[in-house]
């Protein structure tokens, strides 16, 4: 019997001893777990590689130890070691979608703990992953660009702003990002050529005025090919008429009617509002406090037009419900393939549209032929164009050196100076970049962008407000960008967010605009714009025009 207790004693001590560690081990862990915290969300963009891979966006960003890390979640299983810094990185996940923690090494944090927020800037890395989805692995170069924010509401909110703002150059789309030369001429190579189509005579391509990234292609009989810059084509069968027998494999059959769209593109509805065929729109990717225009949030209180869900989180069972017979994505889409693999299965096709990346402001105007082809209202479309091209050629035509008295008041406008710019919550300058489309705009309506921003392959950057000033401390006019920022209400409260704007000339004579809000719905209307440039560079302008108004 002593025997027995002896061993059960000592049975006990064992798993006591067993439990202790285990405890240990927990506790370890825990306070390993303690040392890291959430520092704030970043929106994440990806370059290179074959343009199929795309990263969740955005995505957390850890502190461990003092160390910055971004967690990069792909968009497929096949990545199974990175290398940053000759270094190799192995996933952190077992099971889903690749997931990497990436330290941000170039990316420092302020020393100063009295902040309460101290985020980094802009930064971009050069990686390579190694995928594994092919017969053979490869290491393929990636570029990672991040923008940093509080929250993930925030950072959420940029994403949808760039969606939003592309086709007004608010910002670009950064996962197709290339050199804008090589785009061209990818351009045109892909829509050159009209394809053939079995038992129809091909007739002619329309003549583009200033667009680059679409072609129109006409045959007998109503038929036409869309054809895009980044390959993909669109064959757009007339109502009641037969798909030719034999066809190219990659035309993606448009049947009309295409009078149920699902629009995730929301920067797209100014074009489809131009025409007169907002009617044609039945799901919205936004919801009706989203809208600036008013025939859209005039259909959302009528219910002919309902909330389909975003562009990455469409509601799939409405959509089918509804009917839809066409999907018009931006190129947003890119982040979230399996988005649109799902729409195709169900029958539905996508349409991408490009016209942020045409490098002329007019070129992005010119798009509404596109949505007056798909909709069958091409005088409409064309009509629309030439108005706006209308106000650019009277801007242009008023400002030739004709005479002694223009002359000397072109040179007068050129020199005016504009700084485009707004504060964000953590007191850094968001500025436009210095090959930005909106600065073409400023530069027709005869006026020079001042930016400290140095990366021409971005829209916008985030710099600090002393970077700012040395750029545009002398500017005769600043414009407040409400696109991405709230609107200041006047000069004191835009002053408050930082007290050195006060020593801007723009500031101290008065010349400070803001920008409207709807601007970046607007981008059929691209020539009114440039127009209320003009007149604020010309000094004509009044208090408030279409899109702008002074602040004081």
């Amino acid at each position: 019997m002593q025997k027995m207790r002896a061993a059960l004693g000592g049975l006990l001590l064992f798993i006591w001893i067993i439990a202790a560690a285990g405890c240990a081990g927990q506790k370890t862990e825990q306070t390993v777990n303690s040392e890291e915290t959430q520092y704030c969300w970043a929106t994440v963009t990806l370059e290179g590689g074959s343009g199929k891979a795309s990263v969740e966006s955005p995505c957390p960003v850890l502190e461990r130890s003092g160390e910055l890390l971004a967690v990069i979640t792909w968009s497929s299983s096949h990545y199974d070691f990175m290398v940053i810094d000759g270094e190799k990185i192995l996933p952190v996940n077992t099971e889903g979608n690749s997931k990497f923690e990436v330290p941000l090494k170039s990316v420092a944090r302020s020393s100063d703990t009295s902040q309460t927020a101290s985020l980094p800037e802009d930064c971009e890395m050069q990686v390579q992953a190694d995928t594994t989805a092919m017969s053979t692995t490869h290491l393929v170069d990636y570029t990672l660009s991040f923008r940093f924010f509080e929250t993930k509401k925030e950072a959420e909110s940029a994403d949808e702003t760039r969606e939003e703002a592309d086709s007004t150059g608010e910002t670009q789309q950064e996962e197709d990002s290339t050199d804008a030369t090589q785009e061209e001429a990818a351009a045109t190579s892909d829509i050159k050529e009209a394809p053939e189509l079995s038992g129809l005579q091909y007739l002619s391509k329309d003549e583009n005025e200033y667009a680059k990234c679409f072609a129109i292609c006409r045959y007998e009989n109503g038929y036409a090919v869309l054809a895009v810059d980044d390959g993909r084509r669109y064959l757009i069968v007339p109502e009641g008429a037969e798909i030719p027998e034999r066809t190219a494999e990659d035309l993606i059959i448009l049947r009309q009617p295409l009078d149920r769209i699902y629009l995730a593109a929301s920067a797209v509805m100014c074009q489809f509002d131009e025409i007169g065929a907002v009617e044609n729109v039945i799901l919205s990717g936004l919801e009706k406090d989203g809208w600036y225009i008013e025939a859209a949030r005039e259909a959302m209180e009528k219910g002919t037009l309902e909330y389909g869900g975003k562009y990455s989180a469409p509601d799939y069972e409405k959509i089918v419900a509804a009917g839809v017979n066409l999907a018009v994505e931006s190129t947003m889409i890119h982040h979230t393939p399996k988005v649109q693999e799902k729409l195709e299965k169900l029958g539905i096709p996508v349409m991408i549209d490009r016209s942020s990346y045409e490098s002329e402001p007019l070129g992005r105007a010119e798009w509404v032929k596109v949505y007056g082809l798909v909709t069958g209202h091409e005088e409409e479309a064309a009509s629309a164009f030439e108005e706006q091209k209308g106000y650019v050629e009277e801007i242009l035509k008023n400002t030739e050196p004709d005479s002694v008295d223009s002359f000397q008041n072109t040179e007068q406008a050129q020199q005016k100076t504009v700084a485009i710019f707004s504060i964000n919550s953590t007191r850094q300058v968001v500025t436009r970049g210095a090959g930005d489309y909106f600065g073409k705009m400023v530069e027709i309506a005869g006026g020079t962008l001042s930016t400290p921003a140095t990366d021409a392959g971005r829209a916008t950057q985030t710099v600090s407000m002393e970077s700012f000033y040395a750029a545009a401390e002398q500017a005769d006019i600043l414009i407040y960008n409400a696109s991405i920022e709230d609107a200041p209400e006047n000069l004191q409260q835009m002053c408050a967010k930082d007290s050195i704007l006060t020593q801007f000339r723009a500031v101290q004579e008065g010349n400070v605009w803001c920008m409207r809000s709807s601007l970046y719905q607007n981008a059929s209307r691209t020539g009114a714009i440039i127009r209320d440039l003009h007149a604020i560079v010309a000094g004509e302008a009044e208090d408030e025009t279409e899109f702008f108004y002074r602040l004081k």
